[in-house]
């Protein structure tokens, strides 16, 4: 007859490590997996500007973590779009679920109906 036997420290400290293992590389995941939905709300904003792809220089996206009980998680993210036409940013700025919350520009950058900064 089998008895289930308890688990022992070895155990326990193994599946510990598993687990931080996982946690760490979930942590640690790239910023373009953890982007796409800022990516797809900063083109339908660009598009409202009626600015194309032609104006774009680059886009960067410099996510806000707040730490939390669980370990540090994603606030939102702010998109920093180099347009060719100057030598600022347009800058749109999400919350976690990528909820505009505002829009403006910084350096020489000017962008109708955007405030500048």
């Amino acid at each position: 007859m089998l008895t289930p036997s308890r688990p022992g420290r070895a155990d326990v400290r193994g599946a510990l490590f598993f687990f931080a293992f996982l946690w760490f590389f979930a942590a640690a995941a790239p910023a373009t997996a953890q982007t796409d939905r800022y990516a797809e709300k900063t083109a339908e904003r660009l598009a409202e500007l009626g600015i194309d792809q032609s104006q774009v220089r680059s886009i960067r996206y410099a996510l806000k973590r707040s730490a939390g009980d669980r370990g540090p998680s994603i606030a939102g993210a702010k998109a920093w779009i180099r347009l060719t036409g100057c030598s600022g940013y347009l800058i749109v700025d999400m919350n976690r679920v990528a909820y505009i919350l505002q829009t403006y520009t910084e350096g020489d950058c000017r962008v109708e109906g955007v405030k500048a900064f």
